[in-house]
């Protein structure tokens, strides 16, 4: 009896040692499932008589790996793939901003770049200097600048040029730059433009990393100095004044 029930034991651990691969193949099936849709996957779909908008949909709702060149259009186009489904393939994957809170550390580099011509004929002190963001900004990966968005300066001194060789002088201080989420804060950069008798502008920056001093001559005459003019697009690079929390934003794949 002791013989009969151990041998009964031994079928049993080889029955469940035999049977264990097979709970292996439902994580097989959910690895294909996964797997990148294929233009050979559309055209399967399509000879299996599914409809357009099924199609379209499991485009839509599944990771891709299109071929979607000038001459495999033609050829999908040549198949009689319905542009609907096309279009789905080539369309990019659709995406879904994250607001998050990040902190922007002092001293953060901002490019910005300057909106309007400014003359030193024309400016007064206290006047706003308009500028732009030039490119996106991220903090660990998360946009808090937004290209386009405002910046803005106030000008300290306006000196029109004179006679006897005087040029005209133009000074700002930076104020404030626009987050992503609409908030202001505060930004540092001292710019000052020196018009040249010569004929040329000269810019004197004075910045968080040093100073730079462009060459400059004054021609002492009986000629009228050339006037500060800076044209627009002029660029520059400002930096965050302290550090700010706002709300910055990722961007996710929703497909």
């Amino acid at each position: 009896m002791r013989k009969l029930i151990a041998l009964t034991l031994v079928l049993n651990l080889a029955a469940i040692t035999f049977a264990a691969p097979t709970f292996q193949e439902p994580a097989q099936n959910a690895s294909t499932a996964a797997a990148e849709l294929t233009n050979k996957d559309v055209l399967d779909m399509l000879k299996a008589g599914l409809a357009t908008e099924i199609i379209v949909a499991k485009i839509k709702s599944s990771p891709t790996k299109f071929d979607t060149s000038a001459a495999t259009l033609a050829e999908l186009k040549e198949a009689k793939v319905p542009d609907a489904v096309i279009m789905a393939m080539v369309q990019p994957a659709a995406t879904t901003e994250i607001e998050t809170d990040v902190t922007i550390p002092d001293g953060t580099e901002i490019e910005i770049q300057l909106k309007n011509t400014l003359s030193g004929q024309e400016a007064k002190v206290g006047n706003i200097v308009d500028f732009e963001i030039v490119r996106d900004v991220q903090v660990k990966g998360v946009t808090v600048f937004a290209r386009d968005a405002l910046a803005r300066a106030r000008i300290t001194t306006a000196k029109k040029s004179g006679r006897w060789g005087k040029a005209g002088k133009l000074e700002w201080a930076m104020q404030d730059v626009q987050t992503l989420d609409g908030s202001r804060i505060p930004a540092r950069f001292v710019k000052r433009e020196l018009g040249d008798s010569k004929g040329g502008t000269v810019a004197v920056a004075a910045v968080a990393t040093g100073v730079f001093l462009g060459p400059f001559g004054l021609l002492w005459g009986l000629k009228k100095g050339r006037p500060a003019v800076i044209p627009a697009g002029n660029r520059y690079i400002v930096f965050v004044h302290g550090d700010t929390k706002v709300k910055g934003k990722t961007i996710a794949a929703a497909r």
